[in-house]
């Protein structure tokens, strides 16, 4: 009966957290553009990120258009919803050849649909969970983030490199002074790992810092190599802001 009792209890939970969203709009700038440092790999090294976002209407909704170029190297293009920031659509093209690599769309109706060129993936998943961020919209969403609660949550990433989706964790660690080449800001530190049961064969932990000051700009990002090689992309400037 415990048991019986335990699974139903699991059940009920599991559809509130389908239901729920982890993050919600702190009050973004109607557009912006900024630029930050961005470590493709160690062949390429850093680059220059420049990106912009603006608010536009879909089909009667309010939604974030956001445009990245990672130096001469990708581009990339995502939609996010405006209120939760949750991903709507996002494609990653290469610069030099034109070709699509990576493509992820929700289209809000329990059904995702995933592309990626170098996998040779091109898969329709069924899910009910509402709560899903794509990795190229972290720096973004993650603005989002309710780090007054100082708690952690979770949320789904479809990654290629797993062919499904992967269940993520951010953990608020505190407040930290951070300085880049944008200035010195007052920082909340994040933590990103995997919380599913992959986190077992991938177990590396992530370290995102967003300005204090609403609306929670990105400041900085740092990932550790298996080598040790820290690597950590910045903030270089705000170029344009339209509240």
């Amino acid at each position: 009966m415990k048991v019986l009792i335990f699974y139903v209890l699991f059940y009920f939970v599991s559809i509130s957290i389908q239901a729920q969203t982890a993050f919600k709009n702190p009050g973004m700038p109607s557009s912006e553009t900024f630029e930050i440092s961005d470590y493709i790999d160690n062949t390429i090294g850093y680059v220059t990120a420049k990106i912009s976002y603006s608010l536009k209407e879909n089909n009667g909704k309010k939604i974030y258009h956001i445009f990245v170029t990672e130096g001469n190297v990708f581009s990339n293009e995502i939609d996010v919803n405006y209120s939760d920031l949750t991903t709507i659509s996002e494609k990653r093209v290469s610069l030099k050849t034109n070709a699509m690599l990576e493509y992820f769309s929700n289209n809000g109706a329990n059904s995702i649909h995933l592309y990626n060129k170098e996998k040779g993936l091109d898969k329709n998943y069924s899910t009910k969970d509402k709560n899903i961020y794509s990795r190229y919209a972290y720096f973004f969403a993650f603005s989002g983030f309710p780090f007054e609660t100082g708690k952690s949550v979770t949320f789904k990433s479809y990654m290629f490199e797993y062919g499904d989706a992967l269940t993520m964790k951010v953990v608020s660690l505190g407040r930290q002074k951070v300085t880049v080449k944008a200035g010195t800001y007052d920082c909340y530190k994040l933590e990103l790992s995997i919380a599913s049961w992959q986190s077992f064969f991938a177990s590396d932990k992530y370290v995102l810092y967003y300005a204090v000051a609403s609306p929670h700009h990105f400041v900085k990002y740092e990932e550790t190599e298996s080598n040790g090689k820290l690597n950590a992309n910045e903030l270089l400037r705000i170029t344009s802001l339209v509240k």
